[in-house]
């Protein structure tokens, strides 16, 4: 019973990444080269942004703290 259930998984999986793909390609054929351009840096940014963030609550975290009741 495991094993069936484990063939049959692995294979839902497989078709699906192979719809991703596809799903990609058609995309691809839909869209200019252009837009994938702006698409990447798009990403880019706001992958910047959230690392800016990231960054920021790190150094908080890592400052001593002043406020009151905290030592």
């Amino acid at each position: 019973m495991a094993e069936a259930r484990k063939r049959w998984q692995e294979e839902a999986r497989a078709h699906a990444r192979m719809a991703r793909r596809e799903f990609q390609e058609a995309l691809k054929a839909m869209l200019p080269e252009r837009f994938w351009q702006h698409w990447k840096a798009a990403r880019r940014e706001a992958l910047l942004s959230v690392r800016a963030v990231l960054d920021g609550l790190l150094e908080e975290e890592e400052t001593p703290s002043t406020s009151v009741g905290r030592s």
